[in-house]
């Protein structure tokens, strides 16, 4: 091997030798340092955020159990027919028949939701009204017997709690009133209200128990030595884990209702959306940290393994350095596959530093030619594809905006909103994604709405017939081929009272033919060779425009060809390849 007498040269064999004996101690030792620090924080933070995942589950189990309650309560309380029934005055047989086929019905539907324990308790200020007691206990079958009830408000009026409510349209409460303290229960109250006057006629009061609200805060256990409990928005005591009797000093303070977090554990905190109340957990910081010594010693004994084995291969992983000439390699297949930005990192002054610096001249060498010639020119096709597309006639739309306003003053509502109809197709399928490459489908639908819109504004003089073979339709094309034709057609062919257009898209080989026949008045044979003269600005812009924008995409083997017989008719003929549309891809 030559070796250069380029001054700081040095062999890429005496680097691998080097390189080895640092890169034996100094990564090890910094990543492992890095790996400890960070595997104690993550192990931590990990920790933390699967109790609080844990701690939000169970608050969204007691919402979803909540919210039961206030679907249920929602039955009676937007039912206006039950507050009708509830404010008015009946006697006899139809107090009867309103209270056992309707009252009675609705407060047992409400008190038996599915996956419900509650009691259900309806207070009116009718006394007209007559009242219906609980059934306390199971019947016969074993089932739950009736928890619901009708009551008279007066029963309240001397109940400090129900004096202290300020309830209104639109609100509710939870409380403990009664004997719910005692019984361990929790009551969810609302206003029943007057539709007609949206004056308060009474009281839904709806009684749960809180072991049944809170049984994954029963059940539920976030790990050794952590408390689980629920307060509320004042911070005291709900409701407490029967798990927590183990340590019965951390809620010492319930009995004042105040509750005050230890200092070496650690508050996890979720808030209930459906009431004023939260779920709290208490975690021992030493849970989080239980872990540290572990790590700490996985860590060390991983550090201490590597450098020996570092050590003992040391002399026969130069080898390993040979990927730089599989990084070599893979740049000049990524060249060769058409990625022409690729580059290879340059470092060092060694053998790999010379030939990266050739390989990277080469490439910027080929990236300039390309950029030159390859790119600018289909910038400047995309560039021209964009602006021929702009130069839709805006004539068609502002003749269809007259013929709508005739339509409209002559009261043709049908013809008008076929008309509507049929121009906002055209323009959505036009405009649709501002793409210029679509589905030979979608520019046919697109021609189609065009006559539509052209047969109703002239009374259907225009006679149109297709002949599409299905083959066609998934093939892509260049956007807005067709319609020039046909407009063009409409505009100078037309001579008689009526003239027949016939618009065939089918294949040919490996190609895609349209074709646009009429029996109009035809074009002489030099008028023919004028429209697609590019050199010619004087006569048939918009057909070039398509003849132009083919061979832009496509190549110029493809494009535009006419045959035109003075007095017979005109057949325009497009040819462009078969490619299948991506967006037809799955339909196969």
């Amino acid at each position: 091997m030559r070796i250069p007498t380029t001054s700081g040269y040095l062999p890429l064999g005496y680097k691998l030798l080097i390189s080895y004996l640092l890169l034996v101690l100094t990564p090890v030792i910094g990543i492992g340092s890095y790996t400890y620090v960070s595997s104690v924080r993550s192990t931590e933070e990990h920790t933390r955020s699967n109790l609080e995942v844990t701690v939000k589950q169970i608050a969204s189990n007691v919402d979803y159990r909540l919210k039961d309650i206030v679907r249920s309560s929602d039955e009676i309380y937007t039912d206006q027919t039950l507050s009708r029934y509830l404010t008015g005055y009946h006697s006899g047989w139809e107090k009867y028949n309103i209270m056992t086929q309707y009252i009675l019905p609705r407060l047992e539907s409400a008190a038996n939701q599915p996956n419900q324990e509650v009691k259900l308790a309806v207070y009116v200020d009718n006394s007209s009204v007559s009242e219906f007691y609980y059934n306390e206990g199971e019947n016969g079958s074993g089932t739950r017997s009736r928890q619901y009830s009708l009551f008279h408000s007066s029963r309240l009026q001397n109940q400090s709690w129900y004096k202290s409510l300020n309830l209104h349209y639109g609100s509710y409460e939870w409380r403990q009133v009664d004997n719910d303290k005692e019984a361990g229960n929790i009551s969810y109250l609302r206003p029943l209200i007057n539709y007609d006057t949206l004056q308060l006629n009474g009281l839904i009061k709806m009684t749960v128990s809180m072991k049944f609200i809170f049984s994954d805060v029963d059940s539920g256990q976030l790990g050794e030595d952590s408390v689980l409990f629920i307060v509320d928005n004042n911070n005291r005591l709900l409701f407490s884990s029967s798990l927590n009797a183990e340590h019965p000093d951390f809620l010492s303070d319930a009995a004042s209702d105040y509750i005050r977090q230890p200092a070496s554990y650690m508050q996890i905190k979720q808030p209930v959306t459906h009431m004023p109340a939260s779920v709290v957990a208490w975690v021992p910081y030493s849970s989080l940290q239980k872990n540290s010594e572990q790590v700490r010693n996985v860590t060390i004994g991983v550090c201490l393994a590597i450098l020996v084995v570092l050590f003992l291969i040391s002399l026969v992983m130069s080898q390993y350095f040979l990927r730089r000439f599989q990084k070599l390699i893979a740049s000049l297949k990524s060249f060769k596959e058409g990625n022409f930005h690729k580059r290879m990192p340059v470092q060092g002054n060694d053998e790999f530093s010379e030939i990266g610096s050739a390989f990277n001249d080469m490439a910027s060498t080929i990236q300039r030619l390309i950029d030159e010639v390859y790119v600018s020119n289909l910038e400047k096709k995309e560039t021209e594809l964009q602006v021929l597309h702009s130069q839709m006639n805006p004539h068609f739309l502002y003749n269809t905006f007259s013929s709508i306003s005739r339509m409209a003053k002559l009261g043709e509502i049908d013809k008008l909103h076929e008309v509507i109809r049929s121009l906002a197709r055209f323009y959505r399928l036009t405009l649709h994604r501002g793409e210029m490459i679509i589905p030979v489908e979608q520019e046919l639908q697109i021609v189609e709405s065009y006559l539509d819109i052209q047969r109703i504004k002239n009374a259907d003089r225009i006679h149109v017939s297709y002949e599409i073979q299905p083959a066609v339709l998934d093939s892509d094309t260049v956007k807005f081929i067709l319609q020039p034709f046909v407009e063009n057609a409409l505009e100078h062919a037309w001579y008689d009272d009526e003239i027949s257009l016939t618009i065939r898209a089918y294949p040919e080989g490996e190609n895609v033919t349209f074709e646009v026949e009429d029996n109009g008045l035809g074009m002489k044979d030099e008028v023919t060779a004028q429209v697609l003269d590019p050199s010619d600005k004087g006569i048939g812009y918009g057909i070039r425009n398509v003849d132009q924008r083919i061979k832009l995409q496509y190549g110029k083997e493809y494009g535009v060809t006419i045959r035109s017989s003075l007095g017979e008719g005109t057949l325009i003929r497009i040819d462009f390849p078969y490619r299948k549309h991506p967006l037809m891809q799955g339909e196969d």
